[in-house]
């Protein structure tokens, strides 16, 4: 599924149109929606022998704004709505189902390099940059407190990270001013869930971002 939608979002932005210069010291600014695909790989759960979790995937709206340094380099900070992921047991605890979910804080600082000239209406580019991932609003589910403090409730908290980001991605102009842009953005991650139990588990997250976006330049 995810390969599909990379491939979408490189066919729309490679139709034919006018062209626009994208040279140093343009602004612009994109909204659009960005799916986040976990590719997790877990830890067992403290005192639960192969008890391991999944994290669901999940979407939302996002924004940015980029400034281009020069004809071909661009700095991007993105940000958007942050989504709702069920977190589920695996392993030896695969029949528990839902066991949590939580909310994705996710911003993104890119350099980007584009190619082609800077009048060209279509512009791959590829990046690199930095995240700095905050989980909010953890939820836990009874069956998690069933599995881990039967007769009572376990909460839990997920700690923020930072992590490294790459980038590759297309523009291309519809006008003078507008543009639709659609990126694929592997993200590495590593955290650690803890129970208010004492029990614990660590997580590589590494997401695949899929997005597409409308974009306007200043």
């Amino acid at each position: 599924m995810m390969r599909n939608i990379s491939l979408a979002i490189l066919g729309m932005v490679a139709v034919a149109g006018p062209a626009l210069a994208q040279s140093a010291g343009t602004w612009s600014a994109k909204a659009g929606y960005n799916h986040f695909f976990p590719q997790v790989k877990s830890g067992d759960i403290t005192g639960v022998p192969n008890g391991k979790v999944e994290v669901g995937d999940g979407g939302a709206v996002f924004a940015s704004g980029a400034y281009m340094i020069d004809d071909h380099v661009s700095a991007e900070l993105a940000f958007g709505v942050p989504p709702k992921l069920d977190i589920e047991g695996r392993g030896s605890i695969a029949m528990a189902g839902k066991i949590a979910d939580a909310k994705v804080w996710s911003p993104i600082l890119m350099v980007q390099y584009r190619l082609g000239a800077p009048s060209a209406a279509f512009r791959p580019y590829v990046g690199v940059g930095v995240t700095y991932t905050r989980y909010n609003s953890v939820t836990t589910t009874p069956v998690l407190s069933m599995l881990t403090n039967p007769g009572g409730h376990t909460s839990a908290s997920i700690d923020n990270a930072w992590g490294g980001v790459v980038q590759i991605g297309a523009t291309y102009s519809l006008n003078e001013q507008w543009y639709i842009d659609g990126s694929v953005v592997p993200m590495r991650v590593k955290t650690t869930a803890h129970l208010s139990t004492g029990q614990s588990v660590d997580v590589k997250v590494n997401p695949v971002l899929v997005n597409i976006a409308v974009g306007y330049r200043f």
